[in-house]
């Protein structure tokens, strides 16, 4: 079984409601063991969401606020996000979690068979990109390692090993002589700009000596995002969310105005021609109002 983690914030709850949606519609009851709301926000946020919102997954689901994790929040918004989904894969009781963004819709069947084999998790190593160079540099000082590549899709949906996680935390406390949350608080912006990926990805060759213990090549789906800077891409990009292959689809909160409305109709379809979205008029409405600065 499976559990699934979603962070959000105040202004992306319209996204919860879509996003649950697609958990019902494509995730077969048995296969999930748990789903996990964690509210990056003020504790009253979590009165917003409805678990109702994710029909006979309901009884699974829970709405829980940033505030019982006990840390002093040093930073927010993309920063603080990634912190709190290592957290919480930490404390999963299933062997495997998922993490997604509030955004992340699902638009094909998503089964063990799809996403694993031999309990190994399914996904394609990436070559860093060289923005992310400080953030590799950073894993691999602090590891003491060559890191060449990272876990896939470098992005979400991630699978997070629960155990590994867990140890994860355990070792960096034990190396940096402080709290887990105040160590990656502290390098997860300038200059470091560590990344949740790229830490985990860091410490699993550090503790198994190769990510494929865990993860081996050969994936079946793709996770299909449109970010702002790739605007001028979007025919090509809303192309391949219609291919079978997409497991996922979304569109980067900063890239939703810049889109015209035409083309926001047409994402907007899509998700109804996949039995996300029930009224196409009321859902563009809804992400019309969500305002990520």
């Amino acid at each position: 079984m499976l559990s699934l983690i979603t962070v959000v914030h105040r202004p992306e709850v319209p996204y919860i409601k879509l996003q649950a949606k697609s958990i019902q519609q494509y995730f077969d009851k048995d296969y999930i063991q748990s789903i996990h709301v964690i509210v990056n926000d003020d504790d009253s946020v979590c009165d917003l969401i409805d678990k109702s919102w994710y029909g006979n997954l309901a009884d699974r689901v829970n709405i829980t606020p940033r505030s019982i994790y006990g840390y002093h929040d040093r930073v927010t918004g993309w920063d603080s996000q990634q912190l709190l989904k290592l957290m919480t894969a930490a404390r999963m009781y299933t062997s495997w979690s998922m993490v997604l963004d509030a955004k992340t819709f699902f638009v094909k069947k998503c089964t063990p068979e799809l996403l694993f084999t031999d309990n190994k998790a399914v996904t394609d190593p990436q070559y860093p990109q060289e923005v992310f160079t400080p953030a590799r540099q950073c894993v691999e000082r602090t590891f003491n390692l060559s890191l060449d590549r990272i876990i896939g899709p470098a992005g979400v949906p991630f699978l997070f090993h629960t155990n590994t996680a867990q140890s994860l935390i355990t070792d960096i406390e034990a190396l940096s002589k402080t709290t887990f949350a105040d160590w990656f608080q502290s390098n997860v912006r300038y200059p470091t700009f560590l990344t949740e990926f790229f830490l985990y990805s860091g410490y699993v060759k550090h503790k198994y000596g190769n990510i494929r213990e865990l993860y081996t090549p050969g994936q079946k789906w793709d996770c299909i995002n449109l970010a702002d800077w790739q605007i001028d891409k979007f025919d090509e990009i809303y192309n391949e969310m219609r291919l079978f292959k997409t497991l996922t689809v979304s569109v980067q909160s900063r890239a939703w105005p810049l889109l015209t409305e035409e083309q926001k109709l047409k994402y907007v379809t899509l998700l109804k021609t996949k039995n996300i979205v029930d009224d196409i008029e009321d859902t563009l409405a809804q992400l019309n109002t969500v305002v990520i600065n």
